[in-house]
């Protein structure tokens, strides 16, 4: 009696072979059963005898704690489910195939597929790996697709594996799919279409706007896509672009599309994360941020650091020395810099082909986070590089700034998401350090400007009037009259710089005289000087 039920829960949970014994309760057990079928496959054939008889007829099983009515159909439908191939990846059971685990890069084109199949019913190929078919198993979602180098295969629910190949590597007409199912019956099936799933669109096409356009490009062209397919204006199916053909679509996927299209590239971070690797990159970054990028208080144990947003590349650093007229008047300066960027559209098989990829090399591996075990009940996330699917170049990047008037010597200009690019993360920001180039008149001294003039003996005994150019090109009277002191100051009232965020007010001119001795006097100066002294 425990041997059936507790069979019949393994089965219910997904277990593939018979609980081990002893038995609980003190409840007595059929010896042939327990010494025959303990711990084995429900494949084996003794056990599925012993067990298709009691299960037949549906007899009730009492126990004094328990009382338990096992349907005939149960077992039925647990001996197939055991005899299918596991869907785990390493051979099916029972039938030495080896099933692979993902989609080999040779055969993504296959995603969002339809075919004929044997002249019967359209089957398709999910890009999620699913296989859709008008059967009962995959009504279960029991169906799942996978591919290696050379072949695809369908893991078909009940129907077990079934292994096919394409007579040409894309979707067009006239491709046929032949193989085999397990049983050895050939099979085959007759290309349809193909529907371009989410990740597959070009976000740019489904919106008509370049990929260079600005935030305002985008938003207006979002505004007049959602007006057109709305519900209330557009019903049935609708003309559009696709891929450089026109295909017919129901109004309701074209809404759908452009309200996603719209998520991702009215976001400057999913935007970018789709220009470096399309819907796949931005779903990853998402699954990294673990559902908000919050802290995890357990990552220093475990080699986070307790870092936020892992999937954020670092900020770069550059210096840029500014003149100092540019800092007194204000200015639009261009900084030129060269930086990694990932080629949009260029991974994977599809980039080969096109002619703008041909001057991209290899990404950086990838960061990716991924679970790991580290025992009983402890699950930890880990950081684990992998080799990128992506291309990418050096490019020469322009950055434009304004130079603020009056800003400070060593303050910064923040590019945000400028730096260098990765596969799978927002790029960091380009941080500007403004250094103050050595001026030949004027030194800067916080919101105030010192200058040394150079007067001659008779000026600094006698008083002078000079001017000077400033900064902006206007000119500036230094007048002083009587005797001037070698080394001493004169203060000029708001001719110093700009002060920053409040450009209205100055600082101070401060004019330091030197003066210029005269090499050799003539016997006349020198006698007039003793005349006069």
């Amino acid at each position: 009696r425990v041997f059936l039920r507790d069979c019949v829960c393994r089965r219910l949970r997904g277990y593939s072979s018979l609980p081990r014994l002893p038995f609980p309760m003190g409840c007595a057990t059929p010896p042939t059963m327990s010494r025959r079928c303990r711990g084995r496959p429900l494949t084996h054939l003794r056990c599925r005898a012993l067990l298709c008889v009691a299960a037949s007829a549906a007899v009730p099983l009492a126990a004094a704690q328990f009382q338990f009515e096992i349907p005939a159909d149960l077992f039925n439908q647990g001996f197939q489910q055991a005899q299918q191939p596991s869907r785990r990846g390493g051979r099916s059971r029972g039938s030495g195939i080896r099933v692979p685990r993902d989609i080999h890069d040779n055969y993504q084109w296959m995603k969002g597929t339809e075919w004929l199949w044997n002249n019967w019913r359209e089957v398709r190929f999910e890009a999620d790996g699913s296989f859709d078919a008008p059967t009962d198993s995959c009504a279960q979602r029991q169906c799942k697709w996978s591919a290696d180098q050379n072949q695809v295969y369908i893991t078909w629910g009940r129907d077990g594996v079934h292994w096919v190949k394409p007579n040409k590597m894309e979707p067009v007409e006239g491709n046929m799919l032949t193989g085999k199912r397990e049983d050895g019956e050939r099979c085959e099936a007759k290309f349809l279409k193909k529907e371009l799933a989410d990740e597959d669109l070009d976000f740019y096409e489904v919106l008509g706007v370049d990929e260079d356009a600005d935030p305002k490009e985008i938003k207006k062209a979002y505004r007049k896509l959602a007006i057109l397919y709305h519900p209330d204006k557009c019903q049935g199916k609708v003309e559009v672009a696709q891929e450089g053909e026109n295909v017919e679509l129901e109004c309701a996927t074209m809404m759908h599309r452009v309200n996603l299209a719209y998520e991702v590239l009215g976001e400057e971070d999913k935007r970018i994360l789709y220009d470096a690797g399309g819907m796949e990159m931005v779903k990853q970054a998402g699954d990294d941020q673990g559902g908000g990028g919050a802290m995890d208080p357990f990552a220093a144990f475990f080699g986070g650091g307790g870092r936020r947003n892992s999937n954020r590349g670092q900020d770069a650093q550059v210096e840029y020395r500014v003149d100092l007229a540019d800092i007194y008047n204000g200015n639009e300066i261009e900084a030129s810099i060269n930086r990694r960027v990932v080629c949009r559209g260029c991974g994977g098989e599809k980039g080969k082909s096109k002619p703008k990829c041909q001057s991209c090399g290899r990404c950086p591996d990838e960061i990716r986070m991924v679970q790991r075990q580290m025992g009983p009940g402890m699950i930890v996330q880990q950081e684990e590089r992998v080799p990128s699917k992506e291309k990418c170049k050096s490019e020469d990047t322009v950055l434009k700034a304004t130079i603020e008037r009056g800003i400070g010597d060593g303050e910064s200009i923040r590019f945000p998401r400028m730096a260098e690019q990765s596969p799978g993360q927002i790029p960091g920001d380009v941080i500007m350090v403004l250094k103050q180039k050595r001026h030949p008149v004027f030194t800067r001294d916080g919101k105030d400007l010192k200058m040394n003039m150079k007067i001659s003996l008779k000026e600094a005994l006698l008083g002078f009037t000079k001017t000077v150019t400033h900064l902006d090109k206007h000119e500036v009277q230094v007048t002083k009259e009587g005797i001037t002191r070698p080394h001493s100051v004169k203060k000029i009232k708001g001719e110093g710089m700009p002060v920053h965020n409040f450009p209205s007010d100055f600082g101070d001119l401060y004019v330091e005289f030197t003066v210029e001795m005269p090499r050799s006097l003539t016997p006349e100066q020198e006698k007039a000087i003793a005349e006069l002294f």
